[in-house]
């Protein structure tokens, strides 16, 4: 405001001048032109031609007359009538008559044919020998020989500015107001293209700074879900491993060892030569093996997904629900707020290894009593919880070596990008997990 103010003033200060110097000027030349035109034939009148074709005094006697009235004088003062050579003719100033003066520039162009009408050039010689101390409207007009037409003297007129000053003033006043209103929109105008220009950027800058925010926190996010992602792609790894090991261990020391001994069995068979004998080792063979095909089936069991390919969320829930009961034989709660839409493959088998593993945690470390299972679904967010009662202060002494622990439940969840807590309070414990975009 402060740049655009001054520089606005300083056009304004310029503009004012210019444009009152022009239309005063203008409007001088304007009056002087018809003052010409209407005194050059009153003058020419009194001009009489001699032979040589320069006017003498007596050809003025009718500019004596005219210059006595009092009316004319007041609006036209002086008068002087110039010959190309620089002498005053006439003037109704007596002491200037017939002296010789350099031609001052106006009169040397009336000379050539134009009008001129300018204010008193105060350092001329004539302005001085008159003795004037006042201002004048000065017009310059060629006088001509009515017969030949040609420029015998050049009349310089003097005007009283006083019955210009109202209406130079009135103009002045008027062209002034008229550039500060114009001045004063355009600088309003300029004011308010720049204010609303300044709001644009700031506003901009806002959002760019919202928006940078919002970058830099996405940012920070996708880091920490890359590392998320990063541990739980370690997770399952070592979870893959601890479980591959756990699996050899579980054959190596429970079927493998069975039918070792049933292996040794059979040499004990093949030299008994007494049937009862051979009765009895047969028996603790078929035991033996029979032990071995129980475990076998079991570890299968928990390694191998049911067929739930084909089935929708609802369904894979209840499924897993089901195994769980005819495994067990244990009562389970069901609050299934699910609805029968089908999902990915991963989703289907985390939710199914979820509910599996939160069960068999339930059967294993709490309480028979109170086990229950709760789904929903709305808007695209699949929740899952596993409630069950524990007792507090006591530890299950029963070892669940085929399941794959919380730790893998948890990092399970989270490379589907789902968030998993385990919560244990006042002898109740839940397992919950949240899945979005389901």
């Amino acid at each position: 405001m402060l740049g655009g103010g001054t520089l606005m003033l300083v056009a304004m200060l310029l503009c004012g001048i210019l444009t009152t110097t022009f239309m005063t000027n203008n409007l001088v030349q304007r009056r002087g032109s018809a003052i010409a035109l209407i005194s050059q034939h009153i003058f020419a009148l009194s001009v009489a031609a001699s032979q040589d074709q320069s006017p003498s005094i007596e050809d003025f006697n009718g500019l004596d007359a005219l210059f006595a009235r009092r009316e004319f004088t007041a609006q036209f003062p002086h008068l002087d009538v110039w010959l190309p050579d620089g002498t005053i003719v006439y003037s109704n100033t007596p002491a200037i008559r017939l002296r010789n003066f350099p031609l001052p520039q106006p009169v040397i162009r009336a000379f050539a044919g134009e009008t001129i009408s300018e204010f008193s050039d105060v350092d001329t010689v004539d302005y001085r020998e008159h003795g004037f101390d006042t201002d004048f409207i000065e017009v310059y007009f060629p006088l001509r020989n009515e017969q030949s037409g040609e420029i015998v003297a050049v009349a310089e007129l003097r005007e009283s500015t006083a019955a210009l000053e109202s209406a130079l003033w009135s103009l002045t006043l008027a062209s002034w107001a008229t550039v500060g209103i114009i001045s004063t929109v355009v600088m309003a105008s300029l004011f308010g293209i720049v204010l609303e220009g300044s709001r644009t950027i700031d506003r901009h800058r806002r959002i760019q700074s919202k928006r940078l925010k919002q970058s830099h926190a996405r940012a920070a996010q996708h880091r920490q879900l890359t590392e998320q992602a990063q541990r739980a792609s370690k997770g399952v790894t070592e979870l893959t491993d601890r479980y591959l090991r756990t699996v050899g261990t579980d054959l190596h020391d429970g079927p493998a060892q069975s039918i070792g001994f049933a292996v040794l069995k059979l040499e004990q068979v093949r030299k008994t030569p007494k049937v009862s004998e051979r009765n009895q080792a047969i028996d603790e063979i078929e035991s033996a093996l029979g032990g071995a095909l129980q475990e076998i089936r079991a570890i299968a069991t928990n390694l191998v997904l049911p067929d739930i390919g084909d089935l929708n969320l609802a369904e894979v829930i209840n499924r897993a629900v089901q195994i769980h009961i005819q495994r067990t034989g244990i009562a389970i709660a069901v609050d299934s707020r699910v609805a029968g839409v089908h999902v990915d493959q991963q989703i289907s088998v985390c939710v199914f290894r979820f509910i599996q593993e939160g069960l068999n945690n339930a059967f294993h470390h709490g309480l028979p009593e109170g086990q229950q299972v709760i789904a929903s679904l709305q808007k695209g967010v699949l929740k899952l919880s596993i409630v069950n009662l524990y007792t507090m202060g006591e530890r299950s002494t029963h070892a669940d070596h085929l399941g794959i622990g919380l730790y893998g439940l948890r990092a399970r969840v989270q490379s589907i990008g789902g968030n998993f807590v385990f919560v244990q309070n006042n002898g109740v414990t839940r397992l919950e997990m949240w899945l979005t975009s389901v």
